[in-house]
C-alpha cells in the first residue's frame, strides 16, 4: 500500500498541471480584454482632451477665429477702407533697460492751501479725492479781520458817493455860471436873466452876480438921469460927474465879481473832482486790503456801486465776517486738514491740492547704464505701470543730475508725463523702459497693425475666404522705428493688416453689438 499511494498522487498531480494551463490562458485573456475595455471607456476622452488642450496663447490663437472675432466685409465696405497688408518680421532690436521710478506732483501744479486770516472754520466743503475747478469753495471761515476790512470798504464807498454827489452839483453850478456871464455882459435886463435861471443851480453865485448886476443897472440909470439934467442945466457938474464915477465904480466892481465867480465856480468843481478821485482811491485801497486777506473783490463793480441803494435790513443781514477758501486752480484734493469749528491761523495747512493733468516722474538712473543718457535727452521715455498692463505712457526728460549718489550709485532723473485721464496717481511706482546698447531678436509688426479690443491687444490676419479677417491676440511690446514688438503664437512671415486695422476694429465691435441685440 505504501507504493500505491505515491503512484496515485503522481497521477493526480499530473492531471492538475494539465488542467491549470488552459485556466491560466483564459485568465490572461480576460485581464487583457478588461484592460483594453477600461482604456477605451475611461482614458480615451481624457487623453484626447490633454492632447488637444493648448496653452493660454494657443487657446487665444484658436479663439481668434471664432465668429465673434471675425469680420466679413461687404464689397462696398472693403472699397471704402484703405487696407494695406504687411508681414510679421523678425528683426534685431535693442535690448531693454528697466529703471524703477515714482510718480510725483508737478511742483508748479501743487499747492498747500493756508488761510490768510485768523478765524474759526464755519463749514468744510472739499473732501479728499474730489476734483475741483478754479474758484470752487473748499471751506468757509469766520474772520474778524475780514469783517473789519469789509466795513471799512463800505464806509469808503459811502464817502465816494457823497463826493460824487457834491461834484455833480458843483459841476452844474460852474456850467450855469458860465452860461449866465455872457448874458450879463450883453446888458440883458436883470429880470429876464433871473427868470431864465429859475430852478437852475447857482449856489451863492446867484446873489453875487444878480446883486452886482442890479447895482450896476441902478448906477447906469442914475448916470443917464444926471447926464440929462446936466445937459438941461438943471444940475451942476458935481452930481453929473458923481453919477459917472459911481457907474464906473460899479462897472469895475461887477467885472471883478464876474471874473471871481467864474474862477470860484471852476475851482470848486476841480476840488470836488479831486475829492471824487480821492474817494475812488480810498475804495480801491480798501478793496486791495480785502484782496490781501484772500477775499476777491471786483473793483470796477465796487466803484460803480451805490451803497445808498442798500436797505437797512440788507446792511444788518450782510455776512461781513465770511471768508471763503477757494481752489486756486483746477485739480484734485490730495489731503484735508480742515475741520468744522477749528480755530486756524495763517500757518495752518487746510488742504493740499494738485493738478494731476500733468505729473512728474522721479527715478534714479544706475551708474552702469550712464552711457544711455546722452541719447535720452531729446527722446521720449516709455513708462509702464503694474496697474495698467499692456499700456505705455510717454514721458519727456526735463532734467538729469550731474552727480552720482555715493550710496545708490545712481544719477537722479526727472521727467514730465501728460496725465489727462488721471490714471497715474501721485506716489505710484512705475517702470521706465529704455533701449539698451545690445541687440536681441524679436517679432515685429507695423505699429498701426496693433489694436486693442476689450482691453486685449491683437492683430487682424486675413482669411483665405474673400473679405474675411480674424482678430488674433498677441502681447504687444514697445515701439521701435515705427514697428511694435509682439509675442504670441504667430509665425514670422505671416500676413497681417497694417493700415486699416482700426477700421476693422470698429466693424468688429459694431458687428458684435448687432449680434447681441
Amino acid at each position: 500500500m505504501s507504493l500505491a499511494i505515491p503512484t496515485a498522487s503522481r497521477v493526480e498531480s499530473s492531471g492538475s498541471r494539465r488542467l491549470f494551463v488552459p485556466i491560466l490562458i483564459v485568465i490572461v485573456a480576460i485581464l487583457g480584454a478588461a484592460t483594453i475595455w477600461h482604456d477605451e471607456l475611461f482614458h480615451r476622452g481624457t487623453s484626447d482632451e490633454v492632447a488637444s488642450k493648448p496653452d493660454e496663447i494657443a487657446s487665444d490663437s484658436k479663439s481668434a477665429f471664432d465668429p465673434a472675432r471675425t469680420v466679413v466685409l461687404t464689397e462696398e465696405k472693403l472699397e471704402s477702407i484703405d487696407l494695406q497688408l504687411d508681414r510679421v518680421e523678425r528683426r534685431s532690436v535693442p535690448t531693454q533697460v528697466t529703471v524703477s521710478g515714482m510718480v510725483s506732483a508737478d511742483p508748479n501744479r501743487y499747492l498747500e492751501i493756508h488761510p490768510r486770516v485768523v478765524g474759526v472754520i464755519r463749514s468744510v466743503v472739499g473732501e479728499i479725492g474730489a476734483v475741483v475747478k478754479k474758484g470752487d469753495p473748499l471751506a468757509v471761515i469766520d474772520s474778524v479781520d475780514v469783517g473789519k476790512a469789509r466795513l471799512d470798504l463800505r464806509a469808503r464807498q459811502r464817502e465816494l458817493a457823497t463826493a460824487r454827489a457834491e461834484a455833480a452839483w458843483k459841476q452844474e453850478v460852474a456850467r450855469n455860471v458860465d452860461a449866465m456871464i455872457p448874458l450879463l455882459r450883453a446888458n440883458a435886463p436883470a429880470k429876464e436873466i433871473a427868470e431864465r435861471f429859475i430852478g437852475k443851480s447857482l449856489g451863492s453865485f446867484r446873489a453875487v452876480l444878480l446883486g452886482g448886476y442890479s447895482d450896476l443897472e441902478i448906477a447906469r440909470h442914475e448916470e443917464e438921469k444926471q447926464t440929462d439934467l446936466f445937459k438941461k442945466q438943471i444940475v451942476g457938474e458935481h452930481p453929473y460927474y458923481l453919477a459917472i464915477h459911481t457907474r464906473e465904480g460899479k462897472q469895475a466892481k461887477f467885472e471883478a465879481e464876474l471874473e471871481q465867480a467864474r474862477f470860484d465856480a471852476a475851482h470848486q468843481q476841480k476840488l470836488a473832482d479831486l475829492e471824487v478821485r480821492n474817494g475812488e482811491a480810498a475804495v480801491i485801497d480798501a478793496a486791495q486790503r480785502l484782496r490781501l486777506l484772500g477775499v476777491p473783490e471786483d473793483i470796477p463793480a465796487l466803484l460803480a456801486a451805490n451803497p445808498a441803494t442798500l436797505s437797512p435790513d440788507e446792511e444788518r443781514n450782510e455776512d461781513v465776517t465770511s471768508y471763503t477758501v477757494v481752489a486756486p486752480f483746477d485739480g484734485t484734493i490730495l489731503a484735508r486738514e480742515a475741520t468744522t469749528s477749528q480755530r486756524v491761523d495763517v500757518a495752518d495747512v487746510l488742504f493740499k491740492i494738485a493738478d494731476a493733468s500733468e505729473v512728474r516722474l522721479q527715478a534714479n538712473f544706475p551708474e552702469s547704464e550712464l552711457s544711455l543718457l546722452p541719447k535720452l535727452v531729446d527722446a521720449r521715455l516709455q513708462v509702464t505701470a503694474n496697474a495698467y498692463p499692456g499700456r505705455t505712457f510717454e514721458a519727456k526728460i526735463i532734467g538729469i543730475g550731474s552727480e552720482v549718489d555715493p550710496e545708490s550709485r545712481s544719477v537722479p532723473l526727472r521727467a514730465t508725463l501728460p496725465n489727462p485721464d488721471g490714471l497715474l496717481k501721485i506716489g505710484m511706482f512705475v517702470r521706465i523702459v529704455i533701449d539698451g546698447t545690445s541687440k536681441e531678436e524679436a517679432l515685429t509688426v507695423p505699429a498701426d497693425a496693433v489694436v486693442e479690443i476689450d482691453q486685449k491687444t491683437g492683430l487682424f490676419v486675413p482669411d483665405p475666404a474673400p473679405r474675411t479677417y480674424h482678430f488674433q491676440r498677441v502681447e504687444a511690446g514697445r515701439e521701435v522705428d515705427g514697428r511694435r514688438i509682439i509675442r504670441g503664437r504667430i509665425d514670422p512671415g505671416r500676413t497681417v493688416v497694417a493700415s486699416g486695422a482700426f477700421a476693422l476694429k470698429s466693424e468688429l465691435i459694431l458687428q458684435n453689438e448687432v449680434d447681441e441685440e
